[in-house]
C-alpha cells in the first residue's frame, strides 16, 4: 500500500497535559452525569432497603455505592499518575504514524503496531493535535507539527472522509 502520510510525536509531560486538558474538558461533563446517575441509584436502593427493614442488604448497598464513589472519583487519579510514569511519558518517547488508505501503523524502535480505521472510536481535531481515540480513555495523540510526509490540513481532509461519523473538530 501507498505511504499517504508520516508523522513523528513526542510524547513528553507538556504533551500529555495537553491531552488530559482536553479530555477533562471534552469528558468531564458526561463522567459526573453517569457517576451522579449510578450514585443515586444505587443511594435509592440503599433507602429502599433500610426503608423495608432489610438491613443486611442496606448494608451491602452501602458498601457498593461507597466502592463505587471511591472508584470513580480515585481512578482517574491512579491511571494519570501511572502514565505519568510510565516509559512513553518519562523517556519523552517518539512514536512514528504512517497512515495509509485502510489502516495506519504506530513504530516506536522496534515495537509495530497496526489499526484499521474503523477501530478507531473517535477523532478529535484541536490546534496542535489530533487525538484519535481507540476507547473513551485512550488516544493516540498525533501532533500537527509532526507531519514528514504530507501536511496537516491534508490529514485533516483524508481522516474526515475516513471516519465520517467520528470525526469532530474542536478548534
Amino acid at each position: 500500500m501507498k505511504l499517504l502520510f508520516k508523522n513523528k510525536t513526542k510524547y513528553d509531560k507538556k504533551t500529555y497535559n495537553e491531552y488530559l486538558e482536553f479530555h477533562k474538558n471534552t469528558f468531564s461533563s458526561k463522567y459526573m452525569f453517569f457517576t451522579i446517575i449510578v450514585g443515586l441509584l444505587f443511594f435509592f436502593c440503599f433507602a429502599m432497603q433500610i426503608k423495608y427493614h432489610y438491613y443486611g442488604t442496606a448494608i451491602c448497598f452501602l458498601v457498593i455505592f461507597c466502592i463505587f464513589i471511591f472508584w470513580r472519583l480515585f481512578h482517574p487519579i491512579y491511571e494519570v499518575k501511572k502514565e505519568f510514569k510510565s516509559k512513553k511519558i518519562s523517556q519523552e518517547q517518539v512514536f512514528t504514524f504512517k497512515f495509509y488508505e485502510k489502516y495506519f501503523t504506530i513504530c516506536h524502535n522496534m515495537d509495530y503496531s497496526k489499526m484499521k480505521y474503523h477501530n478507531l472510536h473517535k477523532i478529535y481535531e484541536t490546534n496542535k493535535f489530533f487525538y484519535l481515540y481507540i476507547d473513551n480513555e485512550r488516544a493516540f495523540l498525533v501532533n500537527k507539527d509532526g507531519f514528514i510526509r504530507g501536511s496537516s490540513s491534508d490529514f485533516s481532509k483524508f481522516i474526515q472522509k475516513r471516519c465520517l461519523f467520528k470525526y469532530k473538530n474542536s478548534i
